[in-house]
């Protein structure tokens, strides 16, 4: 069975943000004959009560809703296969060639996040792809509640429900035969700190040829996070400077 032409995103509700249409469109744009679900908070919290009751306890006692977006998006992928996609993700061509003749299919974060945990790999949950039933999201979901209070590395969020969670769960998962495992350069060729230059700047000294798709780690759940702020900062920093010494130089230049 192949990976089912389905394209899964979620939001709050069907009004996605306009900072996101343009991502949007770019999937539908490069994969016109895919089917598109956007699911709604209602929606999800139905998937779960109706296919998925043990999880439902864990699932509404989550202080966060990105811990409810992530948990859900284990379930859709189980129940229904496809592919799952954040809003911040976009899209540069169609995907198919990295999913044709695979059941499971994610990505590595980029290695400056995985230096920055101390982490040998990170997988992202960002983008993933798989047929409906695989056992690695059987797996992913029967740890949810197990991993519901867990925090590492002082991040509650992503050793619950997110990245460090899946890779934990990777880690101890014995058929990695039926899954793939992408580099970087296929999903997520730029960092954090990159992209936060990209938005700043609008530009970035990266090699993005071989990128099917680039996550820009938008993160809206963690506008508080210091690494975040302090990268903004730099480059703000960095922008006001660059602009004093074009002053300076026009200057001289009279």
């Amino acid at each position: 069975m192949s990976i089912p032409k389905i394209l899964h995103q979620t939001w709050k509700d069907k009004n996605v943000p306009k900072q996101f249409e343009e991502c949007v469109a770019s999937w539908k744009t490069h994969h016109p004959d895919w089917e598109y679900r956007l699911w709604t908070d209602r929606d999800n919290r139905e998937l779960i009560a109706a296919r998925y009751p043990g999880l439902l306890e864990t699932y509404d006692r989550y202080p966060a809703p990105i811990q409810r977006a992530d948990a859900v998006r284990y379930c859709i992928l189980h129940r229904f296969g496809g592919m799952y996609v954040d809003l911040d993700f976009i899209s540069c061509r169609p995907i198919e060639p990295l999913l044709e003749g695979r059941h499971c299919v994610l990505g590595v974060e980029p290695t400056e996040h995985c230096r920055h945990f101390k982490l040998p790999q990170m997988l992202c949950n960002a983008l993933m792809a798989a047929v409906p039933s695989h056992p690695f999201f059987t797996r992913v979901i029967e740890e949810l509640p197990n991993a519901a209070d867990r925090v590492e590395f002082d991040q509650p969020v992503l050793s619950s429900t997110g990245p460090i969670m899946i890779s934990r769960v990777y880690e101890a998962f014995a058929d990695r035969s039926s899954m793939e495992v992408l580099p970087e350069k296929y999903l997520y060729p730029l960092s954090l700190r990159q992209t936060t230059e990209l938005r700043i700047t609008g530009h970035v000294d990266a090699d993005l040829s071989e990128s099917f798709a680039i996550h820009l780690f938008h993160g809206s759940w963690r506008k508080t996070n210091s690494w975040d702020r302090l990268w903004r900062a730099y480059y703000k920093l960095k922008l006001l400077i660059q602009w004093c010494g074009r002053l300076i130089r026009r200057g001289e230049s009279s």
